[in-house]
């Protein structure tokens, strides 16, 4: 093999240059922006004039080059910013957007609608993303043409790529967001399709392809139904909340979206094809180029896709033609281009793990696809590659953002890498023919339902495996432990880069030793971090489910040190260590849902560790719990208790708001559970953006149950005793079969939350609560599995971490 030509990076300064000013402008002004292009102009011309001094020197003939280049290239970004930001002032989208009046909006969808769960008082509808092309506000006469990306609610399913004008309430999106809007439709009016243009005509086309694509996966076996739309299209719509947590818990969420490693084996394939046919090379690039144009339409033209899209095809550069030196002066290029064609990419999660992932696969795929080669089938060697050059670097970008280690990404990348091409190519392939050859494009989806079930299958088992989202310590600790990883992944990029193609002992040592290097910074930063208790919860956490074994527990932060405490566990020690993991130390309020002790037994626990304002509780009639513990634990708490009330009501205004309601509070069943205190949380942020759950108009609903069994359920269900709208459930009883499932079909939970102890001998929880809530699409947590489970609140969504287990 002859040796790698050397990576070319003399467009890395440029590229640091232009993402750096990205980040100022996208978060800056239209006037501000312009200041700051004026600011980085004037450093290009000074460059400029200076550059008969490299005559001189040979160091400053090195630097003044790049300094023109990183300043004028900076320029044009940031000019970039200042024409959009100026053109959503100038068109008055601004003010349109920060007024509370309705706007008149033509728009075009971009994306699949897809549904959204109504909340409150709000009907039931879709999402999607669309490009706002022309605005009015009623009475005015004339429309004002804008450019501007927003998220859309709509009673209607929306198209893509058709026009639409509807009247829409619009609220502003945080500062340095692509999304500049969310429109929710005003009134009852439905968007308005406008007549079919070009551009709507020529997406319809691979709209029909998609929609055949969807039809045709259903036959596949396990999850492949669910899945394949997503490995291939990137439609995510048809999993379930569960199989999606599976995906991201074990790193393989990638899978699922249109990414570059999508891209990569789409023109790999392409490019095997050529080579097979001996195409000559003047007639492979057009076929990649077009095959590269298809796809994107296939999977939809947004700003996202083109993006993922551009990267891979870099990839695919890197790893199946060899190109290293052409890929990485591609690379800074395109990062350059593509800054510059949206700045807002910069601060776009997205794109920095793609540029990462892309860096990753430039510096190390080729040689690591040569070597595996060696071993395995290239049908394998080059996916295998992708996924583990790609993972080396992803690695220290998702730190940060995923509040944790998804520990085992790596091995469940590397189990799943070789399935993905049995199931994007043909996939791919059977997406093009569907619609032509239905039959054809049947069976191939069919068939490529067993790697895409096996794909499923690798993420749901890695996913319950011990810390499989273990903890990363925040603070300086977490900074310095991820310097040395991203210090270990450099040092073996190197040596990967120079070892030889057949590696010698010392090199082979000296590999080793890197890759131990990286395993001894993730194993006492994130597993025995987690294991030891030094996990801590998420900085902005809302809620969480708290291990206490064969018992509840379920902890609503209301401050920085402050949370409602609903149960306590059975043991003492138990309740007091989750309270200290969450940094708990005021409970303006206790609630103890009824006289069992695996619900109040912790008690003394919470007292321990934390303040207690006062305690809540139901039961049966002359039940008290500052009784029930000085009986077991022969403890005197100084604690106001009351008993609750039905329909009693609370607001908690705090750094963290939260409203609760009181729905069930009995005292006279025989039967304890059927006494159990049924307590309602509203939970919101003033940051989240309207309209998203979790905003101050559409909160987050949690409902506690206590132990309430089927029967009473049944009773409360009939009167409407119990709330209709619920996103987080705490199934009642540990998820025992006499909780039934009326009262689950009723909530339709998101989420569902079990608290339960390992191996327990009460067969908890049943399979029939399993499999309901399974068919419902809900996310199940239990403390058996997944230990104390703390939950934030994003605009994306519920976020979850298990910080014990």
């Amino acid at each position: 093999m002859n040796e790698r030509e050397p990576l070319d990076l003399r467009l890395l300064p440029a590229a640091i240059s232009c993402w750096a000013a990205a980040l100022l402008a996208v978060h800056s002004t239209a006037a501000g922006s312009l200041r700051l292009a004026a600011a980085l102009g004037l450093l290009a011309v000074v460059a400029l004039l200076l550059l008969p001094l490299g005559r001189r020197s040979p160091r400053i003939a090195a630097v003044l080059p790049q300094l023109l280049l990183c300043a004028g290239l900076a320029a044009g970004v940031v000019l970039s910013a200042a024409q959009t930001h100026y053109g959503h002032q100038a068109s008055g989208w601004n003010q349109a957007v920060e007024s509370e009046a309705p706007v008149e909006v033509t728009f075009r969808v971009t994306r699949d609608s897809h549904p959204f769960t109504p909340r409150g008082d709000q009907q039931a509808g879709y999402r999607t993303e669309a490009v706002v092309i022309s605005h009015r506000s009623p009475g005015a006469e004339h429309e004002r043409s804008v450019t501007a990306e927003v998220l859309i609610f709509s009673d209607a399913e929306l198209r893509a790529g058709h026009r639409y004008r509807a009247l829409v309430s619009a609220a502003p999106t945080a500062s340095g967001d692509r999304t500049t809007a969310l429109l929710r439709s005003f009134g009852d009016q439905s968007p308005q399709q406008l007549p079919p243009d070009a551009r709507s005509r020529a997406h319809e086309v691979f709209n029909e392809l998609r929609s055949a694509t969807r039809d045709h996966s259903r036959h596949g076996v396990g999850d492949a139904p669910a899945l394949l739309p997503g490995v291939i299209l990137g439609d995510r719509s048809g999993m379930s909340p569960e199989l999606t947590e599976a995906m991201r818990v074990s790193g393989l969420t990638h899978l699922t979206v249109v990414s570059g490693t999508h891209t990569s084996l789409v023109l790999g394939a392409l490019l095997g094809l050529a080579r097979m046919m001996r195409m000559p090379r003047w007639g492979t690039v057009p076929l990649l180029l077009v095959g590269l144009l298809l796809f994107v339409m296939l999977v939809q033209p947004a700003p996202s896709v083109i993006r993922a899209s551009v990267m891979g095809a870099i990839g695919a550069l890197a790893v199946f033609a060899g190109r290293g030196r052409a890929s990485s002066a591609l690379l800074l290029s395109t990062v350059i281009l593509l800054l510059g064609f949206s700045p807002w990419f910069a601060v776009q999660a997205a794109f920095q793990l793609s540029v990462a992932a892309t860096l990753g696969i430039v510096l190390i795929g080729a040689r690591l696809n040569d070597w595996f080669s060696l071993r395995l089938p290239r049908i394998i060697s080059g996916p295998l590659a992708l996924a583990v050059s790609a993972q080396l670097l992803v690695t220290p970008v998702l730190l940060p953002l995923s509040e944790g280690v998804t520990l085992y990404s790596v091995p469940a990348n590397i189990v799943a890498a070789p399935l993905l091409p049995l199931a994007t190519i043909p996939g791919t392939l059977a997406a093009v023919v569907s619609t032509t050859l239905p039959w054809g494009s049947a069976g191939l989806l069919w068939l490529a339902g067993f790697p895409a079930a096996g794909i499923a299958a690798v993420g749901r088992t890695t996913a319950e495996l011990p810390q499989a989202l273990a903890p990363w310590p925040e603070g300086p600790w977490g900074w310095v432990l991820a310097g040395l990883y991203t210090a270990a992944a450099v040092v073996l990029s190197r040596l990967v880069i120079t070892a030889r193609r057949r590696p010698g002992w010392s090199e082979a040592l000296l590999l080793s030793a890197a890759a131990g290097g990286l395993a001894a910074v993730i194993i006492p930063g994130a597993v025995l971090w987690g294991l030891l208790g030094g996990g801590g919860p998420p900085q902005h956490w809302r809620f969480a489910l708290c291990d206490v074994d064969q018992g509840d527990m379920l902890v609503i932060r209301t401050g920085e040190d402050a949370a409602v405490v609903v149960d306590a566990g059975e043991e003492p020690a138990a309740a007091a260590a989750c309270l200290r993991q969450l940094e708990v130390n005021q409970v303006p309020m206790l609630m103890i849902t009824h006289d069992h002790l695996d619900h109040y037994g912790g008690t003394a626990g919470v007292y321990q560790v934390a303040q207690i304002h006062q305690i809540l509780y139901s039961g049966t009639s002359g039940w008290s719990v500052l009784d029930a513990v000085a009986e077991t634990d022969g403890l005197v708490l100084e604690v106001p208790e009351r008993r609750a009330e039905l329909g009693e009501t609370l607001e908690d205004h705090r750094d963290y708001p939260v409203t609760w309601s009181v729905w069930s509070a009995p005292d006279y069943h025989p039967n304890p559970n059927d006494n159990s205190l049924v307590v309602a949380f509203e939970l919101w942020d003033a940051q989240t953006p309207a309209g998203a759950v979790g905003s101050a108009k559409n909160p987050l609903r949690l409902l506690a149950l206590g132990d309430l069994e089927e029967e009473i359920a049944a009773v409360l269900l009939a009167r409407g005793g119990l709330p209709q709208h619920i996103d987080v459930l705490k199934v009642s009883h540990h998820g025992a079969a006499n909780g039934g499932t009326e009262l689950l079909e009723h909530a339709q939970p998101e989420v569902a939350l079990i608290g339960v102890g390992e191996q327990n001998s009460y067969g908890h929880p049943a399979e029939e609560i399993l499999r309901t809530l399974q068919d419902l699409g809900a996310a199940v947590y239990r403390t058996d599995l997944h230990g104390t489970v703390v939950f934030s609140m994003t605009p994306e969504g519920l976020e979850a971490v298990s910080i014990s287990r």
